[in-house]
């Protein structure tokens, strides 16, 4: 999802300025490897109405536990930023929570907690942009990588001959790795249809009773467009 998207551009932009670090899923760290980070910075989505991702319940809930002293995390310097949508109550919770127990826990807040909002123009990136270099300066390097190294593609292109009436490759035999054709079953428009509103946000629903796509609270749906025919 994006929270996890994120956190690996954050880990470019970490090693890029002469640090290292590695990134994980909160549920695949060692939980009791925690106290012996140096730094630890937590970026958590916040799901439906107040819902913990999938992938850090389980963190979350160890964390809970009352065996664990106020000093657990004394020597861990620690920071969070949260992604959500400030138009349901619970705005960014997950974040707050793993915010407020990790200082409860000892650790030592290295900036405000950050917070991006689907609803800002440039959706959460807006948040982004303005917490990134207040994290640079808490760590103490530089706002300018030191490095720029081009990312290793994630794909090869090759082309073959035809012509755009007759392609070499029906657009239906397209298909991106991991990915499955599903059917639509309801498209319901949940934005108002006036010139002052300017976002188009749906309401989706697709079939997969019978294909092998499943998925749990947090995950996103990436979609793979093809233009109408007629256009």
């Amino acid at each position: 999802g994006n929270a996890e998207e994120q956190a690996k551009n954050l880990l470019q932009d970490i090693r890029a300025r002469g640090l290292k670090g590695t990134v994980s899923a909160m549920d695949d760290f060692e939980f009791d490897d925690l106290p012996s980070q140096k730094v630890l910075i937590l970026v958590v989505s916040t799901c439906g109405l107040g819902e913990y991702p999938q992938n850090c319940k389980y963190t979350w809930m160890k964390m809970q536990s009352p065996d664990l002293p106020m000093t657990w995390l004394s020597g861990v310097k620690f920071a969070v930023f949260g992604l959500g949508d400030s138009t349901y109550s619970q705005f960014c919770v997950a974040a707050s929570g793993y915010d407020v127990r990790l200082g409860e826990l000892g650790g030592q807040r290295l900036l405000q907690r950050g917070v991006g909002d689907d609803r800002d123009e440039d959706r959460y990136f807006t948040g982004w942009e303005a917490w990134l270099p207040e994290l640079w300066k808490a760590l103490g390097v530089p706002a300018v990588p030191l490095v720029r190294e081009v990312p290793t593609p994630s794909y090869k292109v090759t082309t073959s001959p035809g012509k755009a009436d007759s392609p070499p490759v029906a657009d239906d035999d397209i298909i991106p790795p991991g990915a499955a054709r599903l059917t639509l079953l309801t498209n319901h428009l949940l934005t108002p249809e006036t010139k002052d509103y300017d976002r188009d946000i749906r309401h989706y629903e697709f079939e997969i009773k019978g294909t092998s796509v499943s998925y749990k609270t947090g995950d996103s749906l990436a979609v793979w467009p093809r233009n109408d025919a007629q256009l």
